[in-house]
């Protein structure tokens, strides 16, 4: 046989098992992150929550009604607390954006300004994926 044949194969093999890393990393970069953005939205917390709970402890209808309202207050508290945390994080970033630019020479000031964070980067709730209560 041709051992240009044998070359050909192998880089042929070699193509395939790369094709096949690189669409397997992206499956799973997809699926790591729909995890965690499950994992960080409070109502998936609380459907998961529920069917343990009742997977585990077998409550009645009448339990399982009122577990569930506990359970919904529970994640408007946590909706809220995050909101309040995402919004003093916000205060203390900007707070510190103030300070260094007063301590900056103005030549550095512009340097700076190509550095610091937008407003929106900042404030965004959206990309936290956390609702604002009106």
């Amino acid at each position: 046989m041709n051992p240009f044949r044998y070359w050909k194969i192998a880089l042929c093999l070699l193509a395939l098992a790369g094709v096949s890393g690189l669409v397997g990393g992206f499956i799973g970069l997809r699926m790591a992150k729909q995890r965690l953005e499950q994992r960080d939205n409070p109502e998936s917390w609380n459907e998961s929550a529920m069917r343990t709970f009742e997977r585990t402890v077998n409550p009645t209808a009448e339990q399982r009604v009122k577990i569930q309202g506990f359970l919904e207050q529970a994640v408007d508290d946590l909706k809220a607390i995050r909101a309040d945390a995402i919004s003093r994080s916000t205060n203390v970033v900007w707070k510190l954006v103030g300070e260094v630019e007063k301590e900056l020479a103005p030549e550095q000031k512009a340097a700076f300004d190509k550095m610091k964070p937008s407003q929106q980067d900042v404030t965004s709730l959206e990309v936290l994926r956390v609702e604002k209560k009106p």
